[in-house]
């Protein structure tokens, strides 16, 4: 999931680059092939300032970035190469939250916080859907299931969204407030209040939860082994399917920050410098 900046992170699924928010709003790319030693290779501006990205599911060199006026972007990245910005779209004149690729890469959409959501589609370039999806209730996250929309709100309800059509009926998920959201190859995960994160199938239906703490997670990731949480004042956990303990680490993230996962690996980063951690002990990756 995206934070706003200095909390936006992505970490391509390949863990071979990732992009950061730096404090004046830029976001910062970086090569992670050599996870001990992550090297800076561009910085991108847009708009007023960068407040969330994403990379491309089915094309590894694109990424989509929102800015604060609303501003959608689309850039190639290509190996050892200046960015390239291949297109742009305004969506609604106010603050997105989340942005995120649909349709296996094929749309990109942005969602603000009070859930007004626009589609288009990339290779035409065409606008492909506008709609209030939670009716100005305070979205927690939002992803795709195939070319379908699914938006959370902070009061644990979902709704689904076919650009082009009308929202689809309300689905309630939780009776408990809502911190943050996520979703892994497999499962949507909804972080509560009080320091439980529920699972839920593509369907909707909850698999299980889990205990990760008294309070609510800042941000939460997840492979299909390990959940990870980030927690006010920095502290990250992770535990594993059962909810056992794995660790437990403070990865210094004092300017907002969040986590985030691919293969094996945890990102962690608030505006400076990424660090780069294993998954399953949570120690950071030493050099060679």
């Amino acid at each position: 999931m995206a934070l706003s900046v200095p909390g936006t992170i992505a970490f391509r699924s390949d863990a071979r680059r990732l992009a950061l928010g730096a404090l004046n709003g830029d976001l910062t790319l970086w090569d992670t092939t050599s996870p001990a030693r992550p090297r800076r290779f561009g910085r991108l501006r847009q708009g007023r300032n960068i407040v969330t990205a994403t990379w491309n599911p089915a094309a590894s060199d694109l990424l989509a970035t929102a800015s604060t006026d609303g501003l959608v972007v689309i850039w190639r990245l290509p190996a050892d190469q200046p960015a390239e910005r291949l297109a742009q779209w305004a969506g609604p004149a106010r603050r997105p939250a989340h942005a995120g690729w649909a349709a296996n890469g094929r749309h990109v959409f942005s969602v603000t916080a009070d859930g007004y959501a626009t589609a288009w589609e990339v290779q035409r370039g065409r606008l492909i859907g506008q709609a209030a999806v939670t009716g100005g209730h305070p979205v927690a996250g939002a992803h795709c299931r195939g070319r379908e929309i699914v938006v959370v709100t902070r009061n644990g309800w979902a709704r689904v969204w076919d650009p082009g059509r009308p929202p689809e009926p309300w689905i309630r998920l939780t009776d408990a407030p809502v911190s943050t959201c996520t979703w892994s190859d497999r499962f949507l995960l909804v972080a509560g209040e009080k320091g439980h994160v529920a699972f839920f199938d593509a369907g909707f239906r909850e698999l299980r939860t889990l205990r990760v703490g008294r309070s609510g997670p800042r941000a939460i990731a997840c492979t299909d082994d390990y959940l990870a949480a980030l927690f006010p004042g920095g502290v990250t956990i992770a535990v594993d399917m059962r909810g056992e303990l794995m660790w437990k680490t403070d990865f210094g993230l004092r300017n907002g920050g969040s986590i985030a996962v691919a293969e094996d690996l945890i990102a962690a980063g608030d505006s400076t410098r990424p660090l780069i951690g294993l998954i399953a002990t949570g120690a950071c990756v030493e050099a060679a």
